[in-house]
């Protein structure tokens, strides 16, 4: 709880947007990562190597846009730092230890902005078109917090899909609560109902591992990458 604390207070002192709702969100995020590392690292390894084939697919490395950078655990940032001239990092909230991952790169083409990323996507353009747009495991929280999550997800996936960059989508979809007989005890949608995209890629990844959310249940998310 003190390492939470001090996060917190830390991240409310940096942040552009110093909403305690906010980053207490992301605190317990990070929180989480730090105790389901084990459970987690399959996951964030398939995200990266999904990242870094999709790089492999682009003749222009100019710029890269990350939607929904979060703990920076989800995306190979070193190898965007060397393979873009610019990489912008777009979340809600950056932690400080998310900052401090992109000080100790000792690179300045790397940028943390945080912007709500509900409301839409035009912004990108404003500095020209990215060469490769990541949307990190960020839909499925965007839809989370919204009234309609439905218009949410298919107003995110035209804007992502439809762009004049390489899109790359990562997300989990639906999730599980499986007990230790492996028996689906609960489901859920993720994506208000609407129907995802093909996906090229897609894997389990293990949210909460038995004793993280209960004793007796573990809750497993389906991920897939477009």
């Amino acid at each position: 709880m003190i390492l939470e604390a001090l996060h917190f207070t830390a991240a409310l002192a940096t942040s552009s947007r110093r909403k305690p709702g906010e980053i207490a969100g992301s605190v317990g995020l990070w929180s989480r990562a730090r105790r389901c590392r084990k459970a987690w690292g399959p996951h964030e390894e398939n995200c990266q190597a999904f990242v870094e084939e999709k790089v492999g697919q682009l003749v222009d490395r100019r710029s890269v846009a990350v939607l929904g950078s979060g703990l920076l655990h989800e995306v190979p940032l070193e190898f965007l730092a060397k393979s873009f001239q610019k990489v912008t990092l777009y979340d809600l909230v950056h932690l400080p230890s998310a900052r401090m991952k992109v000080r100790r790169l000792g690179r300045d083409n790397v940028r943390l902005v945080e912007r709500d990323l509900s409301g839409g996507l035009g912004f990108l353009m404003d500095d020209g078109a990215p060469d490769l747009v990541v949307s990190a495991c960020l839909l499925s929280q965007m839809a989370l917090n919204a009234p309609e999550p439905a218009a949410v997800v298919r107003g995110h996936l035209a804007d992502l899909l439809g762009g004049p960059w390489m899109p790359c989508l990562i997300t989990d979809t639906a999730y599980e609560i499986r007990n230790r007989k492996g028996e689906v005890v609960a489901t859920r949608d993720l994506l208000g109902g609407e129907p995802p995209p093909p996906a090229f890629r897609a894997w389990d990844w293990t949210v909460a591992p038995y004793g993280e959310a209960a004793r007796e249940t573990e809750t497993v998310h389906r991920v897939i990458a477009v």
